[in-house]
C-alpha cells in the first residue's frame, strides 16, 4: 500500500499507476492484480460439469481459489477507498452549484459511471475518515490501514472514530485482527444498541407497612360487604373484595420473604 498521502488539491490530478505487484495465489508473480485476475479468467474450466466443484476432502484447490478471490477483492476495495476523496469532491462541487437535489442526482447519474448508492457509500467513507481534512487525513488513513480496506468500508457507516475503535476491539477480541464476518456481526449489535430506547427506571418497591395499610382498607371494605349479602349482586361484590384482599395478602407475603433475604 502506498504510504505517500496526496494532498486534497491533487486528488483529481492524474497520478502515475503504482505497480500492484503481489505474490500470486499460484507460484508466479504477476505484474499487476488485473493480470492475475485475467490469468485466472483465462484458465480452462473442467470439461465435465461434475468436476466444477472442488474436492471437499482435499481442500487445497478450494483454499487456493479463496485466497485468489480475497486477494483480488482487497485490491478492488483499496481502489474504491482511494477514489473516495475524489468522489466526495465531485459531489460537493455539484451540490454547491445545483440547488435542486433532483438536478444534483440527475447530473451525477449522467456524468458519473458509478451506481448512486456506491457513490454515496464512498462519500460517507471519505467524510468518516476525514480524508479531505489535511490535519486529520493521516489519522484516517492509519485507521483504514488498521482495519483493512474491506472492513474499513463497512466501518465507515459509523461516523465517530471512538465508536469504530470500540466495534473493532469487540470484533477482534484477543486476536490481532478481526474477521470480516466478526466486524459485520459487531456492526449489527452496534445498530441494535443504538436503536434500543433506554430502559425505564424500575418502580420503587413498596414496603411491608405500606402494603399492609392498603390491605387494612380492603379488609374494612370486606367487613362491610359481608354484612349485606341479601342479593346476588352484593354476594358478587363481596367475592370481588375477597379476591382483591387475597392478592394484596400475597403481595405482603412476597415483600416479607424479600425482606428476609436482605437480612
Amino acid at each position: 500500500m502506498a504510504r505517500k498521502i496526496q494532498s486534497a488539491d491533487n486528488l483529481l490530478m492524474p497520478q502515475a499507476q503504482r505497480s500492484l505487484e503481489s505474490t500470486s495465489v499460484r507460484t508466479e508473480v504477476p505484474r499487476s492484480v488485473m493480470q492475475m485476475i485475467s490469468q485466472r479468467w483465462s484458465s480452462p474450466l473442467p470439461a465435465s460439469p461434475s468436476q466444477l466443484l472442488f474436492d471437499w476432502n482435499n481442500r487445497e484447490a478450494l483454499e487456493d481459489e479463496i485466497r485468489f478471490v480475497n486477494t483480488a477483492q482487497a485490491y478492488l476495495e483499496e481502489g474504491a477507498v482511494k477514489i473516495a476523496p475524489s468522489v466526495l469532491r465531485i459531489v460537493l462541487t455539484v451540490k454547491a452549484n445545483l440547488a435542486d437535489p433532483a438536478d444534483q442526482r440527475a447530473f451525477l447519474a449522467d456524468q458519473l459511471e458509478m451506481d448512486f448508492r456506491r457513490a454515496s457509500e464512498l462519500c460517507i467513507l471519505a467524510e468518516s475518515y476525514a480524508l479531505l481534512d489535511p490535519h486529520h487525513r493521516m489519522d484516517g488513513m492509519r485507521e483504514i490501514e488498521t482495519y483493512g480496506w474491506s472492513k474499513a468500508l463497512k466501518l465507515s457507516a459509523v461516523r465517530d472514530p471512538r465508536e469504530r475503535a470500540d466495534i473493532w476491539k469487540r470484533a477482534k477480541g484477543r486476536d490481532d485482527s478481526a474477521s470480516y464476518r466478526a466486524v459485520l456481526e459487531e456492526l449489527r449489535r452496534f445498530r441494535e444498541r443504538k436503536l434500543l430506547p433506554p430502559a425505564p427506571p424500575e418502580p420503587a418497591k413498596e414496603g411491608v407497612q405500606s402494603l399492609w395499610n392498603k390491605t387494612r382498607g380492603s379488609l374494612d371494605v370486606l367487613n362491610v360487604a359481608v354484612t349485606h349479602l341479601e342479593s346476588k349482586k352484593e354476594c358478587k361484590s363481596a367475592l370481588d373484595n375477597l379476591s382483591r384482599l387475597q392478592q394484596e395478602l400475597n403481595q405482603i407475603k412476597k415483600a416479607i420473604q424479600e425482606k428476609m433475604k436482605e437480612l
